[in-house]
């Protein structure tokens, strides 16, 4: 698991990067929308969210190739016909890793993040997934607080993981059932 590489196969843009939550959505906004499974014909929308909220952002080629692939899954939550909020992960037996969540910053504070990361949480639990990996920015204050909120916890660290910065990167595990549901 690679957070912040911008292949499909070095894995995950986000998890070190984790677009944070921010400020309340009126009814029949994104909060009112259910997290639903996304396919090859979002991956357009995908890179153009990836881009408003990351440097290095996957363009809509590598979203094609990665949900191309078997195991790689993509959820969302839609304002409209607006993506508001995505997250990529890899199932592959009983383990699973964030490959990356994004938050438009227009709607960040709304929870997005969490519920919609709460979701797949749940379907992994319940698919009998046993592990959840992901790396973070050290510094990535908010995305530390979303995976610690739904039970990860920090089981190492990649010294200096990161090319554009040298920062480290936090190497988070999540076991089955810790925190699924917490604070969606």
């Amino acid at each position: 698991m690679q957070p912040d590489a911008a292949s499909p196969a070095s894995g995950e843009q986000t998890a070190g990067r984790a677009a944070p939550d921010a400020p309340s959505q009126q009814a029949g906004g994104p909060q009112a929308a259910a997290p639903e499974g996304l396919g090859l014909a979002d991956a357009a929308a995908l890179a153009a969210l990836e881009g408003v909220c990351f440097p290095d952002a996957w363009d809509a080629s590598t979203f094609a190739a990665a949900l191309a692939r078997p195991h790689v899954r993509a959820y969302g939550i839609r304002d409209g016909d607006h993506l508001a909020a995505y997250g990529v992960f890899h199932f592959l037996g009983d383990e699973f890793e964030v490959i990356n969540i994004a938050v438009d910053p227009a709607r960040r504070g709304q929870r997005l993040g969490s519920r919609l990361f709460g979701h797949v949480l749940q379907q992994a639990d319940k698919a009998g997934m046993l592990q959840g990996h992901l790396e973070v920015r050290a510094g990535n204050e908010p995305a530390k607080r979303l995976y610690l909120r739904h039970g990860f916890a920090v089981v190492g660290v990649r010294k200096r993981y990161y090319p554009d910065t040298g920062e480290d990167a936090l190497v988070m595990r999540r076991e089955a059932g810790q925190g699924a549901s917490a604070n969606i």
